[in-house]
């Protein structure tokens, strides 16, 4: 019991300290540059990607929200395969957000070392 005990308290320390040091990552804002009018298009240009980069961001959280489903689903519905495309869901739109909401940050540290 104590063996148990000590791994839950390690087990919540780690959530906790993780969610710590990554909230601050976690809370941004994604950033949102206003259009740039110097060349022609370029407003247009930047409205399409502000539609894409929201169209990403909400095509991740429902790739999220599908796998999370899809991984409760299976797990109490005893289908380990299902529990296991769900939980590769959930992965796959984590990292769709992260890459989604890093492309900004992508894209101006390329057109900065140019």
């Amino acid at each position: 019991m104590k063996n148990r005990t000590r791994q839950l308290a390690v087990a919540v320390t780690t959530v906790l300290v993780t969610l710590g040091v990554n909230a601050s990552v976690a809370l941004a804002q994604v950033p949102d540059p206003a259009p740039d009018g110097s060349m022609p298009g370029a407003s247009l240009v930047t409205s399409m990607l502000g539609w894409l980069k929201w169209a990403a961001l909400a095509a991740a959280v429902a790739g999220i929200l599908g796998g999370g489903v899809a991984t409760g689903v299976g797990h109490f519905g005893n289908n380990y395969g299902a529990a296991s495309a769900g939980r590769k869901w959930v992965l796959g739109g984590v990292g769709a957000a992260a890459l989604a909401g890093m492309a900004h940050t992508f894209a101006s540290q390329i057109y900065n070392a140019v």
